[in-house]
Order: C-alpha cells, then structure tokens, then sequence
C-alpha cells in the first residue's frame, strides 16, 4: 500500500505540473501579469509549432522537425538547406550565393497546402520578402526547455537573431522594437495560429501573444529567477 501511495503521489505531482503549463494560457487572460505574461510566452515559444522550426541538434547537425512528437524533417534537411535573408531597401532579400539545390522555398510557399500533410507556408505585406526558412542554431528551443533558459536566451544578443540587432537586457528599447516587431509582423511566427489542416495551432491567440510579449517587456523583461 505505502508504494501504491508513492506511486500515486508521484502521478498527481505530474498532472498538477501538466495541468499547470496547460493552462498557462487561461492563467494570463484571468491575471495579465508579468509572471503569467511570461509564462504564456513561454508556452507559445515550445508549442510544437514554434519549437519545430527552430529545430534541434541531432547528430551535430542543426535538423528542423515535424509534428507534435518533432519527428525528423523528411528529405533530410538541416541548416545547410536553409534560405538566408538580409535587407535591402526595406525588404527581405535572398543573401547572394545562398541557394541550395533544396532549400525551405523548394516546397514552403506563401500559404499552407490545401491539404493535411502538405509543406506549410507563409508570407505577408508586413515583412515584404520575408519567407519560411530556419532561425539561427543559437535560438533552438531544446526539449524541456525551463522558462530561465528561454527567457536567457531572448535577452541574449549573440543569441537572438542572426538578421539585425535584436538588443537584449542592456538595450531594452531596441529589444522591445525588434521583438514586438518580430512577433507582431513576422509572418512565420502569425502562421503558429493558422497553420493549416492537421496541425495544432499554437495556444491563445496570436493578439494575446503580443500582448503579453508587450507587458512582459514593459515591465522590464525580467526573467523568471528574478520575478
């Protein structure tokens, strides 16, 4: 009996946890705070939806993944498929020499496939010329990934971007401009939301997810360690 009592104790320890990222979402519309703002992004930034996409490292490659068990990207892509982008004349631009034989725009249009299954795609008049392809290695979003090692890495310059100056903890008011940016307009980061038939959306709701992106930087983009 004492180990069936273990046995349960430690279940219920793990439904409490689950039920508690579950509703990360309802916590932050029931009390918008910065606590329940963060950990809403949080929820949103490991959903399948965005953590596919920026990938993982598998055999010291950098590989996108599919689905909501991240299984290996088919055709055996990795980072050294990807399309780069830079500005120019304030528009997203294939960076010169960058083309692969197969890279993300081989089979990722400017919408989804009509049916379940097909290659996802993306793009609007918000980011001109901004199309699907891979965030840098140094923004993966590992498997269990803490809300601190999340939090560290977006305040992280070296860590946050491989297009502009994205700021960090030193220079909030460029963070706040580039990440509300990034994901307010960002077509990729919309599409969480409406990413076609047979995928699950991402949870909440794109407008709240700015939202609580811009309360959590109002109110000094602090980490959960120091909340």
């Amino acid at each position: 009996m004492k180990q069936l009592g273990i046995i349960f104790l430690i279940l219920a320890g793990i439904a409490i946890q689950q039920t508690a990222i579950a509703d990360a979402y309802q916590d932050y519309k029931q009390s918008a705070t910065q606590t329940t703002a963060f950990a809403y992004l949080h929820q949103v930034a490991t959903h399948p939806r965005c953590a596919n996409c920026h990938g993982k490292i598998a055999n010291g490659k950098h590989r996108p993944t599919v689905g909501d068990n991240a299984r290996p990207h088919p055709m055996n892509i990795t980072s050294a498929n990807n399309l780069r982008l830079m500005v120019a004349d304030h528009k997203f631009v294939q960076v010169p020499n960058s083309s692969q034989p197969v890279n993300c725009r081989s089979c990722h249009q400017n919408s989804n496939g009509v049916s379940p299954g097909m290659p996802p795609g993306a793009a609007n008049e918000l980011m001109p010329g901004f199309v699907w392809h891979m965030p840098p290695q140094t923004m993966v979003i590992k498997a269990g990934m803490t809300p601190q090692e999340l939090c560290d890495s977006w305040l992280d310059p070296a860590k946050n971007s491989f297009l502009v100056h994205r700021g960090g903890k030193d220079d909030l008011k460029t963070f706040e401009k580039e990440f509300v940016h990034h994901v307010r307009d960002d077509p990729l980061i919309r599409w969480a939301w409406q990413p076609g038939k047979g995928r699950t959306p991402a949870p909440g709701k794109h407008a709240d997810f700015v939202k609580a992106m811009q309360l959590w930087i109002d109110k000094g983009a602090n980490c959960p360690d120091d909340l």
